[in-house]
């Protein structure tokens, strides 16, 4: 087994990074260009579109989130564990990518 050996604090600081990333990018306003555009071509299907794309977006936006969040708490782990096994760590991250 193959061991990670990690700088703790460095680590500490990119979760930092990665949590105020998340938070930042939680509060931007994915919805207010498409509530503008909905009345640019009245008497078309327009209005809807946007309405679809805002859910789209707001949904993919909610997911980079999650993922961020997610890395923020494999990272603090490892942080925390001072050595960590190579595999634990990579296992942790390919787990993300998993969907059930």
């Amino acid at each position: 087994m193959v061991t990670l050996h990690v700088d703790p604090e460095a680590l500490r600081t990119f979760a930092a990074f990665v949590a105020d990333t998340a938070d930042a990018m939680n509060d931007w306003d994915v919805g207010e260009p498409y509530a503008v555009s909905q009345s640019a071509l009245p008497g078309t299907e327009f209005a809807a579109v946007c309405a679809r794309a805002f859910t789209a977006t707001d949904q993919a936006l909610g997911n980079v989130c999650s993922r961020l969040r997610e890395i923020v708490d494999i990272t603090d782990g490892a942080a925390n564990d001072y050595v960590v096994a190579e595999t634990d760590f990579v296992a942790a991250l390919s787990a993300m990518d998993q969907h059930g």
